[in-house]
């Protein structure tokens, strides 16, 4: 039996979501004019959406917990028990299906890709780093940011165009310092982990950068002997685990120096290096540059 096409999504088509979602949502942006960003709040009732996918980049922020939703990410699925400001992150292209078992109360944000790689072509190279699917997760940041412009579309209606504006950059800059990985081109290597498992420990990787992260413990996440996870991840990206947890801090930070005012010691310990030495001898190493010398070059 053919296999179901997924449907394009595209968000400036109202009409296209009819299809994914049983109600129209509650409160939208679309008649408020704003660019590179909208905004769409929703109460839906149980529903099992089909399979489909968008040129942009979509937020799904949960505004009450809930249990037992399953959620399609690509290759991966999970069974998700979600709570109030978690948030859910889907590029471009990824297609994505959820079954809902009871009501279910969020807002969707949703991220113009162009403008996206605009705010990243000025922090770093967008053809080597690319923001990666996450199933849902705490993020009070984006939680209370989508909070911030529900109310503001609520209250100024047109008039919410220059502060979502001004949200859509910093949106942006906090999705490539928090959600993004060193690109890895599948077709170069053959053999390797199911797309699945590569996915879900790319995320595990991402989403714990400072802390000690041990070859047990990646192995763990996708249930493959030791042995086994180092060389089917070698196979797969063309880089040791050791070697692309280094290249991720390494990416991280060059974001970080360039978009925050943190101190290079603080960078250091907040992408998982021991020292600033340590991390300085890393950084130059990669990227034929020392950190100060990034960080200058901003100005």
């Amino acid at each position: 039996m053919p296999q179901e096409k997924a449907l394009a999504l595209d968000v400036t088509r109202v009409e296209a979501r009819k299809s994914v979602l049983p109600k129209p949502p509650l409160l939208s942006s679309h008649q408020a004019g704003w660019e590179n960003m909208s905004l769409e709040y929703h109460l839906q009732p149980e529903y099992e959406s089909p399979e489909h996918y968008a040129s942009h980049y979509t937020l799904a922020i949960r505004l009450k917990s809930q249990s037992g939703l399953e959620r399609w990410l690509g290759d991966c699925h999970r069974t998700e028990n979600c709570r109030r400001g978690d948030v859910a992150v889907i590029p471009p292209q990824v297609t994505h299906k959820i079954y809902s078992p009871q009501e279910s109360e969020f807002i969707a944000l949703c991220l113009d890709s162009e403008f996206v790689s605009n705010i990243a072509g000025e922090s770093v190279d967008p053809d080597i780093l690319e923001i990666i699917p996450h199933f849902s997760k705490p993020d009070p940041l984006i939680y209370q940011m989508g909070l911030a412009l529900k109310t503001a579309l609520e209250s100024d209606g047109p008039a919410s165009r220059l502060y979502a504006e001004s949200m859509a950059t910093a949106l942006s800059a906090h999705l490539l310092q928090h959600y993004s990985a060193p690109k890895h081109k599948l077709r170069e290597y053959q053999g390797g982990l199911p797309k699945y498992k590569l996915q879900r420990v790319i995320e595990f990787i991402i989403d714990n950068l400072a802390d000690n992260l041990l070859l047990g413990s990646m192995a763990q996440e996708v249930s493959i002997s030791q042995y086994h996870f180092a060389r089917l991840f070698k196979q797969s990206t063309g880089l040791s685990p050791y070697q692309y947890v280094i290249h991720c801090r390494i990416e991280r930070a060059k974001i970080l120096l360039l978009q925050s005012q943190l101190k290079i010691s603080e960078i250091a310990s907040q992408v998982g290096f021991a020292d600033q030495s340590q991390f300085t001898r890393h950084f130059k190493r990669l990227l034929g540059v020392t950190p100060k010398e990034i960080r200058s070059s901003r100005k």
